[in-house]
């Protein structure tokens, strides 16, 4: 199951102390059933923001989203999320964590524990499927959180900076079965990062964000075929759209 989903003038203000303050938007843009959107921006624009309100965490203050025609206005089964951190239960397996949400949503049945255990076999654990978090490494345990984050076949799969926590190396090697794992899936998906090279690897489309209140500076479509392995990041389809992300993003004096 994947799913469509589209933004009408979606905007969230805080009400603070001393006064509104406008957090994100209004935004505005479709995501396609199957595609795959980087959603990038500076720091504090309202990206994880954008992630609480389409997992209905948090209430719009203005505008809409909807998921497959139905308004996103609290959390919904057909939502899947991973992380930047995996929060993993400590005291359960690699296979009773990923478990979880089928028992919290009380669906889990013969089937649904085998849908668990092929997500852990894409992941990449079938080895470790009786492992405790404490015996994984950072990447192992982020892939935990990726198959938690699907085991429910959710239309929608958010992800919040789900690899900001890991080193280079190991970020580099989750991209790339992150890109493997969602096309096997072929999940809709809204991808947070800081990381430009990250947002154009993955991405069929980007939205760059402005400072706060975020707002759409630029939608850029990315080039690149797939699969994409690490030949792809050398190409020059990959460089130029690099090299135009890091222009969005340079300071107004720089183009003087």
């Amino acid at each position: 199951m994947s799913g469509r989903l589209s933004l009408r003038d979606l905007q969230l203000t805080y009400q603070t102390s001393r006064g509104p303050l406008d957090a994100l938007g209004p935004l505005s843009f479709d995501l396609e059933d199957g595609e795959f959107i980087a959603v990038l921006g500076p720091s504090g624009c309202g990206k994880s923001t954008l992630l609480k309100l389409l997992s209905g965490l948090l209430a719009a203050t203005h505008g809409e989203a909807r998921l497959n025609g139905e308004i996103i206005d609290r959390p919904r089964r057909d939502v899947g999320i991973v992380f930047q951190k995996p929060t993993l239960l400590p005291w359960k397996t690699v296979r009773q964590n990923v478990l979880v949400p089928l028992r919290v949503l009380g669906t889990q049945t013969p089937e649904t524990e085998k849908r668990a255990d092929k997500l852990v076999a894409m992941v990449g654990l079938e080895a470790f499927a009786h492992y405790y978090p404490h015996e994984l490494s950072g990447g192992m345990q982020q892939r935990v959180g990726i198959a938690r984050g699907l085991v429910h076949d959710p239309a929608l799969l958010l992800m919040d900076e789900p690899f900001a926590a890991l080193d280079a190396l190991t970020r580099e090697q989750m991209t790339l079965e992150l890109q493997a794992i969602t096309n096997a899936a072929k999940k809709s998906v809204i991808f947070i990062t800081h990381s430009i090279q990250e947002a154009a690897f993955l991405a069929d489309r980007i939205i760059v964000l402005s400072e706060r209140p975020g707002r759409i500076v630029e939608v850029v479509s990315v080039s690149l075929p797939r699969p994409r392995d690490l030949s792809s990041m050398v190409s020059p389809a990959f460089i130029e759209t690099c090299d135009h992300l890091r222009r969005l993003f340079a300071p107004v004096h720089a183009h003087a």
